[in-house]
Order: structure tokens, then C-alpha cells, then sequence
């Protein structure tokens, strides 16, 4: 392929404390078929030697890779907003730097991307798999668990895209990036407000990355409770942003809670506090209502 004729691509890797992983996530990523590609990281003040290792790195590929390195450790969401602000190509791939890209994953989505203009973000299937064995635990986005389609289709459906199978258009994502009001789980409000600006989300069936489960994951090591806060808060800000979708925004949020409601009774109380501290609406205020006044009789 000419490198010439093929549009500067952006690999956004997110990392802290992953050494012993990012090589073989940064190699995945030299080893694709498609070679306009900026690398760009975003290391949150690890201590265990990757940014020296990155280093060298930038010092082997020259005009490569673009280093991120923070002095002091942000959070996930600031880590990740540094990354996004860093990237300079139509398309931006997001990838965790313990996560592994398979053979033309790049070109398959940017030849799919370039030939739907109306295509404003690309998943594919991705196999989860146990670190300590490298064997398979399930696929996370098989063709019958995926939804595609516009902001008003999919807002509904919860976080159903992992982020090591995405691609954006980088010019569709939101003009402050992710919102630094969700400190965790940040990525799913980020691909809802991308498509807010137009478009929308497409699917391949195909696996073509790989998801690593192990003890150290960053998003693992959150808080579930703040994670959950995290997604009925984004919801929140949806309906601020865009009320004109509200029936649409309320049922995904709706679908959060009675999951919680149903798997997690003992904190359900507090997860609908800690959203209604972040902006009150009837929805909230109707739920709580009915978990003083039914809960514990309403059967599952």
C-alpha cells in the first residue's frame, strides 16, 4: 500500500503501570499492513519503567511515535483527554496498552470507514482472553450482541462497543473531548456525544483485536460502584445536552437502574443518590419513590 495515498491514522494507547504488556500491544501495532499511522501514548505517571521504554522506542521509530508523558498521575479520563488532544489523524484508535491489535485490524476498519462516509465510528467482534493462559473467554461483540446505527438507535443500548475495537472520525468527536465530570468510565458518554454531531456507528463482523483479562487492568481496579455513578451520570448529561432525545436517554438510564436493582440491591439505594446529587430529574426522583415504596416486593 502507498503510504502517500492513505489517510494519517491516529493509535491512541492508554497505559499506566503496563510494561509488561506494552511491548507486545505497541508491536501488534507495527506489525499492521498499514503504515501511515501516528503512535500516540499516554502514560499516567507509571512507576514500573514504561515511559523509559517508550523512550527508546520513539528514539528507534523516529516521527512515529508521539509521547504523552505525564509528571504526575490524572485519572483515567484526563489521561485519555491528553491522548485525544495529542491525535492528528482523520481516524483515531483507541487501545488500552495491555490490549493487542490482530493482523490488518487498521486497514480493514479505514478502507470500511473511507468507503461509508456516513460511518462515524467502526467495531468490530473482539476476543476476551485470559492473560495467565492466553486462552479465550468469550467474544465480546459477536454479530448477535451488536447494534448499530445512529445517536436516537443505540443511545438506549449501553456500552456494547469495547474500546480496543473502536475507531472514530476524528473530526465528528466531541470539541472538549472526553468530559472530565465522568472521572472513570468516561468513554461510552464520549462515543454517544460522537455521534451526536452526526452519523453513525458501524460494525464488522470479524475479530480483529484482542482484550486481555488479568488482575491489573485499569478499568478493573475501579470502583464498580463509581462506575456505575459514572454511567447514569452520563445519562444525565445527556438529557441536559439533548433533551430532544429524552425517551431514548431514559430508557438506557432506566435500564441501568433496574439491572443495579436486580444484581446489586444492597447499593441501589446509593447509586440512585449519587446520580440525583449530580442533576435532579423526574426520572431519578420517580425511581427513588418506587424503591421506598416497592422494594423488596417487587419480584425479579
Amino acid at each position: 500500500m502507498n503510504k502517500n495515498n492513505l489517510p494519517l491514522v491516529s493509535i491512541a494507547i492508554i497505559t499506566y503501570n503496563q510494561k509488561e504488556y506494552l511491548k507486545e500491544c505497541i508491536e501488534s501495532i507495527l506489525m499492521q499492513d498499514y503504515q501511515n499511522i501516528e503512535i500516540v501514548v499516554a502514560d499516567d505517571c507509571s512507576k514500573d519503567g514504561s515511559q523509559l521504554m517508550l523512550k527508546e522506542y520513539e528514539v528507534t521509530y523516529p516521527n512515529k511515535f508521539v509521547l504523552v508523558l505525564s509528571d504526575r498521575n490524572l485519572g483515567i479520563t484526563k489521561n485519555s483527554n491528553r491522548a485525544h488532544f495529542a491525535c492528528s489523524g482523520k481516524y483515531i484508535f483507541w487501545i488500552g496498552g495491555d490490549d493487542i491489535m490482530l493482523p490488518n485490524k487498521i486497514r480493514k476498519q479505514v478502507e470500511y470507514m473511507e468507503a461509508n462516509p456516513t460511518c462515524t465510528i467502526c467495531y468490530h467482534n473482539l476476543d476476551v482472553f485470559e492473560s495467565s493462559t492466553n486462552k479465550t473467554l468469550y467474544f465480546m461483540n459477536n454479530k448477535k450482541n451488536s447494534f448499530v446505527g445512529d445517536f436516537k438507535s443505540v443511545v438506549s443500548k449501553g456500552t456494547f462497543n469495547g474500546a480496543c475495537a473502536t475507531v472514530v472520525r476524528n473530526k465528528m468527536t466531541p470539541k472538549n473531548g472526553f468530559d472530565e465530570r465522568i472521572p472513570i468510565a468516561s468513554d461510552w458518554l464520549y462515543w454517544m456525544q460522537t455521534l451526536l454531531n452526526g452519523g453513525e456507528i458501524c460494525y464488522i463482523d470479524e475479530v480483529l483485536g484482542r482484550y486481555r483479562r488479568h488482575g491489573n487492568n485499569i478499568t478493573s481496579n475501579m470502583s464498580n460502584f463509581n462506575g456505575q455513578v459514572d454511567h447514569l451520570n452520563s445519562c444525565n448529561i445527556l438529557l441536559i445536552e439533548s433533551p430532544q432525545y429524552s425517551k431514548q436517554i431514559l430508557k438506557g438510564y432506566y435500564e441501568i437502574q433496574r439491572s443495579l436493582r436486580i444484581y446489586d440491591k444492597k447499593n441501589y439505594y446509593n447509586w440512585l443518590i449519587s446520580s440525583i446529587n449530580f442533576n435532579i430529574n423526574m426520572k431519578s426522583l420517580l425511581l427513588l419513590f418506587i424503591y421506598y415504596c416497592s422494594f423488596g416486593i417487587i419480584k425479579k
